[in-house]
């Protein structure tokens, strides 16, 4: 015996339809969270390569500490200053993670000699900032004797 299957094709009223698209809609809007403009600092001690982090705490943690990796340099033969790049993870102190940021700079004889430009983008994050993204730019200025770095970070950050 041999049975035929048909699809049945339902047609909604076009007050469903338009219903059920507002809803959609709302949820991919819920879904990306808008960019948000944060300015962030980082007071670094270079003799133990640490350093104290601090925010307003409206998208990351309002305090933590930093460490800095897979820190290199190049320029210093040059006379136009030299540009460094580093890895700088933040632990934050209320426990919610840890973001990392990757960031490309440079100091010295192209920029003065007492401070910093560049950029920084989050390449990972663990806990609360899993989906943590951003980027955005980084001025630094030495601190008395050159023995640390203030640094202020100004840019847009999300969690997606």
């Amino acid at each position: 015996m041999n049975r035929k299957r048909s699809l049945g094709i339902v047609t909604l009223p076009l007050s469903v339809v338009a219903a059920l698209f507002v809803v959609a809609a709302g949820t991919l809007t819920a879904l990306a969270a808008p960019q948000q403009v944060l300015t962030f600092t980082v007071e670094t001690d270079f003799a133990v390569d640490t350093g104290l982090f601090s925010s307003d705490g409206s998208i990351v943690c309002a305090s933590g500490t930093t460490a800095d990796s897979d820190f290199h340099a190049n320029g210093f033969e040059s006379e136009r200053g030299i540009t460094f790049h580093d890895r700088k993870t933040i632990s934050c102190d209320d426990g919610s993670g840890t973001f990392e940021l990757s960031i490309q700079a440079r100091t010295g004889f192209n920029v003065g000699d007492d401070g910093t430009v560049g950029s920084w983008v989050v390449v990972s994050g663990t806990g609360d900032y899993v989906n943590l993204h951003g980027r955005g730019a980084i001025t630094g200025t030495y601190t008395a004797n050159f023995l640390g770095l203030d640094e202020v970070y100004i840019g847009h950050l999300t969690l997606r």
